[in-house]
């Protein structure tokens, strides 16, 4: 699931997704029942605690929250393990919005063990200008941007923290080019280029013509998961 990302014009950073996925639940050991059933999510995580978060810690990360769903449909006993250990108190306080409905078996409710709950957190700054706009002038405006899983894949590939700097040219088409990437390690520049060129822009213009903006700028952090 991804969370709405923050304003683009008054926000550096912007939530790329928070993903949580499918529930892993216990299943009953015998066959069900008319009337049993498994425990069910109602109500997920805190998405404004998850947004609060990734503004405050400004690293991507992965947290994996094991629990027990109690006979009153809260999570209890969780056990948050994360690759940025300051996302637990976080994913603790989300967590505590989770509700369900508790599973119940042969007429009688049960707590259910085992219980899983992920998270994902991804951060990129947002693309900026460094070329003043002159009265009249129009500078480009990101529609698309860096698709997080090219992020990912790239940080997952290689296995090592980096960062960049990102530095290109919106052309009069509105895309990316001579596109520096400027990473450390350089080993990074390839699939940091080739991310940061799918990325689309309504481009500048000057007197109201469609021109090549130079002097954007978009610096990555790729921080590598422990493992």
């Amino acid at each position: 699931m991804c969370w709405p990302t923050m304003d683009r014009e008054s926000e550096m950073l912007k939530t790329i997704c928070v993903a949580a996925a499918a529930l892993a639940f216990a299943a009953p050991a015998l066959a069900q029942k008319p009337g049993d059933k498994l425990a069910k999510a109602v109500t997920g995580p805190d998405a404004a605690i998850i947004k609060e978060a990734v503004g405050t810690i400004k690293q991507a990360g992965e947290c994996m929250v094991e629990f027990t769903i109690g006979k009153d449909g809260k999570p209890k006993d969780m056990k948050p393990t994360c690759s940025v250990a300051s996302y637990e108190p976080y994913v603790l306080r989300a967590m505590a919005a989770v509700v369900y409905e508790p599973e119940i078996f042969d007429g009688e409710v049960f707590e259910t063990e085992g219980a899983k709950q992920p998270f994902k957190f991804g951060v990129v700054a947002a693309a900026q200008s460094t070329t003043a706009a002159a009265p009249g002038d129009k500078a480009p405006v990101k529609v698309k941007d860096v698709e997080p899983k090219d992020i990912s894949r790239a940080i997952n590939r290689l296995n090592e923290a980096g960062a960049c700097t990102g530095v290109f040219t919106v052309g009069a088409d509105g895309k990316p080019k001579d596109i520096v990437p400027g990473c450390t390690p350089g080993k990074y520049d390839k699939l940091i280029g080739e991310a940061l060129a799918k990325m689309r822009f309504t481009p500048g213009e000057k007197a109201g013509k469609a021109i090549d903006w130079p002097g954007m700028s978009m610096p990555l952090t790729l921080t590598k998961p422990n493992g």
